[in-house]
């Protein structure tokens, strides 16, 4: 995490130069107060109301330097916190679809969420405390020891005591706090995958019981922090006590230098006013070394996280297909698969034709597609655009664009939906909802009215063809949609193939088990999958 704070150097650097203003007049009005005292006991009135206008003028320089600090502090963490939930939110992006989903939404969700927040409270927010208080000690002890030497070297003697102990608990502190970090997480993704199936726990009535593997996850996870806030408790309870007996044995010192006649009453005073300034700071400065101590493995933990996604973009990747796609004799296996579940596939698909994968489920039609946009590497074979191979390349991306059969729209206007944040002419919008026969949706309106989480306030038929529409929209060389005419009624699912047979000028590959017989013959080429009785799967031309 010191990257972030590098890069928000200069806040932090003004806010130890803040505080540093504020310190030097906490110091000093400390010694006014004796004065003031002094003064006053000695019955000098003038004098006593001159050192108590300078106190009051120091108290306010004090207090606005402090105020100047907080700022800076918390622009410093505010700063960090924002690089940090940047690069993470990067570091998911730029996985590959076949990295990301080897984790659950939820894991993510807490990685943005709660251990980002961890590592702002525990790492972010302690560091400008850090600075803070160890500029308040050095001061404060230096002036403590031009005030009395005996009574500086016993001060910092005893009241840096509790500063040991963070470290002789150290592997308690990590992990429960580690312990905590899993729990919280392990909640966040059960949450988010049952919230992702809210249809199914309502359809199946079985709300009660998806609340009760709640509520024992829940329950883990607050016993989880819990015990992290018991060891913290722990901790602050000795530090509290070896604190406040120091003090109290520093003071019955003081107390004693007064009554030998070493200290003037207003010496006392002051000795005790500095004591107090450094002995809040120095429990604090347990606290802060508790908690960057217990952090220290989470923050390990983010920075593998982002080093996972930390790939560079594709550097060579496929941007245009002029001529042609081809299969030749590939052959593929899932790892840990006992047989291939594509072998020796071979077929040609030219530019500004139409070609239909067919086949049962499970025979590999939507494997094949995964091979062209890169997700896998093939076992034995090649595939080739425009005679190179596709392994050449870093993605496919660039040419290709798939409608997979889950509608994926977002919580978002229909315009964002369309446009996914680029610039599109409203021209280009219209023209795309007309061609998909969504004429109801062809204004200006309409474009801004908002789409429900995945289109939960539009009909299949709608889902399918704002998605269709979206993909036209973005005119490249190769179109893939897969399943498109799943879940939709007979008359929606003929007006949807009617669709995709008026595509022209790109290679169009549409995988389907259940288009229409009749209208097979529109298609330049059907690529028929099958598995045979005692073989692997395998493909052929129809």
């Amino acid at each position: 995490m010191k990257q972030y704070s590098k890069k928000n150097r200069t806040s932090y650097l003004s806010g130890l130069a803040a505080i540093l203003v504020s310190t030097v007049f906490s110091v000093v009005l400390q010694f006014f107060k004796g004065d003031v005292l002094d003064a006053a006991l000695a019955g000098e009135t003038t004098a006593a109301v001159r050192w108590a206008a300078l106190l009051l003028v120091f108290i306010l320089g004090e207090s606005l330097f402090y105020y100047l600090y907080a700022c800076l502090a918390a622009r410093f963490v505010t700063g960090c916190t924002r690089m940090l939930k940047q690069d993470i939110f990067k570091s998911i992006l730029r996985r590959s679809y076949v990295s990301y989903k080897q984790h659950p939404q939820g894991w993510y969700v807490s990685k943005y969420t709660n251990e980002a927040d961890n590592i702002q409270e525990s790492y972010f927010q302690m560091l400008p405390l850090l600075g803070q208080i160890l500029l308040k000690v050095t001061f404060v002890g230096a002036a403590l020891f031009l005030l009395d030497t005996r009574i500086a070297v016993l001060t910092l003697v005893l009241l840096t005591t509790p500063l040991y102990l963070p470290k002789l608990i150290e592997k308690q502190l990590q992990n429960a706090q580690q312990e905590k970090i899993r729990a919280v997480e392990a909640v966040l993704t059960r949450v988010q995958n049952w919230l992702s199936g809210f249809e199914i726990l309502k359809n199946f009535s079985v709300e009660q019981n998806v609340f009760q593997k709640f509520g024992e996850a829940n329950n883990r996870a607050m016993k989880a922090m819990y015990r992290n806030a018991a060891w913290r408790a722990k901790s602050q309870l000795l530090t509290s006590l070896i604190s406040y007996l120091s003090y109290f044995v520093i003071l019955a010192f003081s107390a004693f230098l007064v009554w030998r006649g070493d200290f003037s009453a207003g010496d006392f005073f002051v000795a005790i006013g500095m004591i107090d300034q450094l002995s809040y700071p120095l429990i604090s400065l347990a606290d802060i070394l508790r908690a960057l101590i217990s952090i220290r493995p989470a923050c390990q933990s983010m920075q593998r996280f982002l080093a996972e996604g930390d790939t560079p973009a594709g550097t060579h990747p496929l941007r245009a297909v002029h001529r042609e796609i081809c299969y030749d004799a590939v052959t593929f296996a899932y790892p840990g698969a006992s047989r291939p579940i594509l072998q020796d596939v071979t077929y040609t698909m030219r530019k500004g034709c139409r070609y239909l994968l067919k086949g049962p489920s499970g025979c590999g039609k939507t494997t094949a597609v995964n091979l062209l946009l890169r997700y896998y590497d093939v076992d034995s074979g090649r595939i080739t655009a425009d005679g190179v191979p596709l392994s050449d390349y870093d993605s496919t991306y660039g040419c290709v664009t798939v409608v997979r059969q889950d509608a994926v729209l977002f919580h978002d206007s229909l315009r964002n939906n369309l446009t996914l944040y680029q610039d599109v002419a409203e021209e280009k919008l219209l023209e795309a909802l007309h061609a998909v026969e969504l004429d109801k949706f062809a204004s200006r309106e309409a474009l801004a009215s908002v789409i429900a989480e995945n289109g939960a306030n539009l009909s299949g038929g709608e889902k399918k063809r704002i998605c269709l529409a979206r993909a036209l929209l973005r005119d490249t060389d190769v179109l893939i949609l897969d399943e498109p005419l799943a879940n939709l009624d007979a008359a929606t699912a003929a007006r949807i193939e009617d669709l995709l047979l008026s595509i022209r000028g790109k290679i169009v590959l549409v995988v389907s088990h259940q288009f229409t017989q009749e209208k097979l013959r529109k298609f330049d080429g059907v690529i028929e999958f099958h598995a045979a009785a005692e073989a692997p799967l395998c493909a052929r031309r129809a």
